[in-house]
């Protein structure tokens, strides 16, 4: 195991005689008694453009191994993503299917991209009507849309919040974030004014994106992807580390099958999944989940475990992927990593983690700190130094196969911010 304790990280500082203890500013209140749940949040169905069934999405995505399946259709007018009938179907579906929970969601044609950039919304069941899902894409949605305009993302986002009877908002990621790299609405340059709009509602990007078994891969363009992943994840220092380092809480462990057809595409969960750590296996369980950034991803069934957790001499209970801490600067904290990994992987071929890697963003830099290959379950535990400015840690893993991209997994980050006393 490599350790590079890189200055931008590790700087030490005076440590005050009177230190502040360290605490959590924003924690998981389900820890230590929640569940575990694979889950695919993106498939299409005959809907929109899929070639399926909701029913035989929903037993495929079972009979695969999910705990958790959305339904995230298209929001295009001209389609049946949105209708009464497709809210019908999937509580159809629902009903049958007592093993899986079910999720109503839209894969929406984000203004002014006309079709270029997607988000996918998932609705809690206090909103999973029909009206609010046909109220949004007439209102929002801007496929090819010119008359009249579609009104503006932001105004789309603020329009999730809850009113009335609705207690739970729905969450929001953007889909496939570089696909199309050059537009002037990509992800990229538009997603963290949004998120600055709507923090609670925008909660990230689609790290892993679906279509893994057409080429080219994600129907990017060719090389797009860095070992099927988003550049915009995979890039170390990257825009999700710059967004890190600016403040914002943005989740990206997220990997989908966007499952139109077996052609193009694995079943849900048969090579992608995310890992949901929810309060309980509800719609509303699993949105609070994902709010929170409690989850991993994964390709391959490589690992059904990658927690990454931080230490601070005070803390009451390790900090856990989605959560804050505070701590003074030139504290200690243990970071450390243990992972499930599989004896096979989706093939059936035998399986193994070949390195993992902690990468730490501090307000200037963004660096892997510790590369290696791990030992399991304990993959890795690192010190590092508290700095001026606080500290973001994630983590990632790789299995490699020769002549193939490799698969990996990948955590949501933890925050530490800093205080001088």
């Amino acid at each position: 195991m490599k350790i590079l304790l890189v200055a931008a990280v590790a700087t030490t500082a005076t440590v005050y005689a009177m230190q502040a203890s360290p605490h959590f500013v924003t924690a998981v209140p389900w820890y230590g008694q929640g569940v575990w749940l694979r889950a695919d949040f993106h498939t299409h169905t005959q809907f929109t453009d899929g070639a399926h069934s909701v029913e035989t999405v929903v037993a495929a995505a079972a009979s695969h191994g999910c705990d958790v399946v959305a339904i995230t259709d298209h929001g295009d007018r001209n389609l049946n993503g949105g209708t009464p009938e497709f809210v019908d179907d999937i509580r159809a579906a629902r009903a049958r299917h007592s093993n899986i929970t079910v999720i109503t969601g839209m894969e929406w044609n984000v203004a002014p991209g006309k079709g270029n950039e997607h988000a996918t919304i998932l609705f809690p069941s206090s909103s999973e009507s029909a009206d609010v899902l046909g109220r949004f894409r007439n209102r929002f949605d801007d496929q090819r849309r010119n008359d009249p305009p579609a009104e503006p993302a932001q105004t789309g986002l603020a329009s999730l919040m809850p009113t009335g009877q609705q207690t739970l908002a729905p969450v929001v990621f953007f889909t496939h974030p570089s696909r199309i790299p050059d537009s002037p609405s990509a992800p990229k340059t538009t997603f963290e004014p949004l998120q600055q709009d709507a923090p609670s509602i925008l909660i990230g990007i689609e790290g892993a994106p679906g279509h893994q078994r057409g080429t080219p891969l994600g129907a990017y363009l060719e090389g797009g992807l860095i070992d099927r992943w988003d550049p915009l994840v995979a890039q170390v220092g990257g825009a999700w580390d710059l967004w890190l380092r600016h403040g914002l809480s943005v989740w990206a462990a997220i990997a989908d099958s966007d499952f139109h057809n077996e052609g193009g595409d694995f079943w849900p969960c048969e090579f992608a999944a995310t890992w949901v750590y929810a309060p309980d296996r509800t719609v509303d369980g699993v949105i609070r989940a994902m709010r929170a950034g409690s989850f991993f991803a994964e390709h391959g069934h490589i690992v059904s475990n990658a927690a990454l957790q931080v230490r601070l001499p005070g803390l009451p209970r390790p900090a856990q992927a989605g959560e804050t801490v505070s701590a003074s600067v030139g504290l200690k904290a243990t970071v450390s990593l243990r992972i499930d990994v599989a004896a096979t992987d989706f093939l059936g071929r035998a399986n193994r983690i070949d390195t993992v890697e902690l990468i730490a963003s501090s307000k200037d830099a963004s660096d892997i700190v510790c590369s290696g290959a791990p030992s399991t379950p304990a993959a890795f535990s690192v010190e590092l130094t508290v700095p001026p400015g606080g500290l973001v840690v994630r983590a990632r893993g790789r299995r490699n196969i020769n002549g193939e991209p490799a698969l990996m997994f990948y955590t949501n980050p933890i925050r530490i911010t800093a205080s001088e006393r």
